[in-house]
């Protein structure tokens, strides 16, 4: 199989997945990055990526020309992008790209049970993939990244009911169920690693699994690491569950999906600890990716230690 080696991005502005993506990719010195943004971005790069402003995503001409001579094209879009990628797959067929890696970035969508929980986010991008790229595996191959929760990035939003700040959690039930986590650089490593084993990646649902963890272990590093006792809230994750399904059922309200995708990750029964839970394939049990090793201790110290850094 040839090289996947020149890449292009959608939606890569900001600090998230993207940002992590381009800095890996230039870090490893194989790639040549292009990132593909609205006309209207503002966003800056590094000098060394190329930058193609596109004024309509509808046009199919302006993507095809846009994506001539690429091996890969990268989503990074969020939930209100998400029908974009139809045009970008189309333009992908036309130009001859190889790979397309969809806007996954969290769990197995390919789950009922995922999907019925959250169908505006895990219940689109799992119908994507079934009725978008499974189709067409003959012409263009696809990888959806299933990295769970970026640890990292929820104790920076508070996003999992604990608030490194105000030194208080909400447990989901007791807070002992495992998940899987991971962070947005080892996130981007693993991309790096994907691409660079492309038969063994091509049309799949690749699960990263560094770690299992738990909210209990989190907050105890936490407590350790701040030198402080966290208050416990009180909370009723299925109360809560129950409220946002039906707040998604009767008025199609978004804002659910800030309990029903931290629920995915908290609650046992949508088997986001990978490992645990037996998902294939899971990057870290491949012989041929070569990815780093972190732990749960590892991400906090260093996510308390670049606060600590922020306030002096």
């Amino acid at each position: 199989m040839s090289s996947l080696s020149k890449v292009t991005l959608f939606g890569a502005g900001g600090t998230n997945i993207g940002y992590h993506l381009i800095r890996a990719f230039l870090a490893d010195g194989a790639f040549q990055v292009t990132v593909l943004a609205r006309s209207s971005s503002t966003s800056p790069y590094p000098p060394a990526v190329k930058l193609v402003k596109i004024s309509d995503f509808e046009d199919r001409e302006q993507l095809v020309q846009a994506l001539k001579g690429q091996d890969v094209l990268i989503s990074c879009v969020g939930p209100g992008a998400f029908a974009v990628q139809n045009n970008l797959v189309e333009a992908c067929l036309e130009a001859g790209v190889k790979r397309f890696i969809s806007t996954e970035w969290g769990f197995d969508n390919d789950d009922p049970a995922c999907r019925e929980l959250c169908p505006p986010v895990f219940g689109a991008k799992g119908e994507f993939v079934d009725d978008v790229l499974r189709p067409k595996e003959g012409d263009l191959e696809w990888t959806a990244v299933a990295s769970s929760i970026w640890l990292d990035w929820a104790l920076d939003t508070k996003f999992l009911g604990i608030d490194p700040e105000a030194h208080t959690v909400r447990y989901w039930r007791d807070g002992s169920a495992k998940w899987s986590a991971t962070t947005l650089p080892y996130t981007a490593a693993a991309v790096v690693q994907i691409l660079r084993n492309r038969r063994a990646t091509a049309n799949k649902r690749v699960f990263l699994s560094p770690f299992e963890t738990s909210q209990r272990e989190v907050v105890a590093e936490l407590e350790r690491q701040q030198g402080v006792k966290y208050d416990v809230l009180p909370f009723d994750a299925d109360a809560e569950v129950a409220g946002a399904k039906q707040k998604w059922s009767t008025e199609k309200d978004m804002s659910s999906i800030y309990v029903t995708i931290p629920a995915v990750v908290l609650l046992p029964e949508y088997g986001t600890a990978f490992q645990t839970a037996a998902k294939s394939p899971i990057a870290e049990k491949m012989e041929s990716m070569k990815l780093p090793q972190i732990s749960a201790v590892e991400v906090v110290q260093g996510w308390v230690r670049s606060i600590d850094g922020v306030k002096t």
